[in-house]
């Protein structure tokens, strides 16, 4: 030691105002942390004072003796005892570790905790000691903030899905549908570079006479009409596929893993439900029907090709 830092170090030892007992005491005495020690059977042997009295020891002496499973619940107290007896047995300290505590009158605090071996002169471990500091504050702001989160989170889905849907018929709509059948058409096209054999259709289908519909019987039964078609579609379409809005009374439906003959087998089932169903508007009846024009994959170059055949099939069914 340098002669400046042994002067330094005497003053600092001769000092009455910092005594190691003063320093000690005020620090149990007045912190509003918890320190605390323990024996090797985590029995208590010293607490600081505003701990006792929180308990509702009005001195820490009474405290001696007591344990963890005579102040806490359970669970906590198992767990501090078990944290505790690793500590005796590998001389290794846990550092800030987040606990809720649950008291026996049922009050809950959160504690960041730190515990660390409690030695004698020669070294050997005798106990554990340690220090808890009261975080529920910060962990009550931070469940807030997760919740709220959460909640912004919801709602930034809920927007997103809702922009993704059509008002009228609760399908996806026609930004939607062009996304989609964009990406598939991408995803199938890197399968089949790569020697993966795998299909799938798009089928467009739009309303029979659809004006003469919204002249004769008016705007509203249009709407039903589209409503009607909307539900028998999301009722006989596969789990895996996707129906879309995406024009006046034009209608889509994407069905992966479908070659030409199976998307076929479906349209001819929602043709045939849909002109089963007459659309009753103010006690009128109206039979509708719908044409559709499929196309797949294994027969398009791009996504215009797949679109351009089944529209033009759709014009062809309808011209029939």
């Amino acid at each position: 030691m340098k002669t400046d830092d042994y002067k330094y170090y005497s003053i600092l030892t001769n000092n009455p105002i910092l005594n190691k007992e003063l320093l000690i005491s005020t620090v149990i005495e007045h912190s509003n942390d918890t320190f605390y020690f323990k024996d090797l059977e985590s029995r208590f042997i010293f607490m600081s004072k505003n701990v006792a009295l929180r308990l509702g020891y009005d001195d820490p002496i009474k405290l001696i003796g007591k344990t963890d499973f005579d102040i806490f619940d359970m669970s906590h107290a198992s767990q501090a005892y078990k944290d505790e007896q690793e500590i005796i047995s590998t001389g290794k300290p846990i550092i800030n570790k987040e606990e809720m505590e649950t008291w026996q009158d049922g009050t809950i605090v959160w504690v960041s905790t730190s515990k660390y071996p409690l030695r004698d002169k020669d070294n050997m471990i005798i106990g554990t000691w340690g220090i808890s500091r009261d975080i529920s504050t910060q962990k009550r702001s931070e469940e807030e903030l997760k919740a709220l989160n959460k909640r912004i989170s919801e709602a930034n889905e809920k927007l997103e899905q809702l922009a993704k849907l059509d008002s009228i018929s609760g399908l996806y709509n026609n930004r939607f549908f062009y996304e989609e059948i964009q990406l598939l058409f991408n995803t199938y096209k890197r399968q089949a570079e790569i020697g993966i054999d795998a299909n799938f259709s798009i089928m467009l289908m739009d309303i029979d006479n659809f004006k003469i519909i919204n002249d004769t019987a008016g705007h509203i039964a249009g709407d039903c009409a589209i409503k009607q078609l909307a539900d028998v579609l999301k009722n006989t379409i596969r789990d895996t596929d996707k129906a879309f809005r995406y024009g006046g009374d034009e209608f889509a439906v994407i069905m992966p893993e479908a070659n030409i003959y199976e998307a076929s087998v479906i349209g001819d089932k929602i043709r045939n439900k849909i002109s089963a169903r007459p659309l009753i508007v103010s006690s009128n009846k109206l039979q509708i029907t719908v044409s559709g024009g499929i196309s797949s994959f294994d027969e398009a170059r791009d996504v215009n090709e797949l679109m351009t055949k089944a529209d033009q099939r759709l014009y062809e069914a309808k011209r029939k």
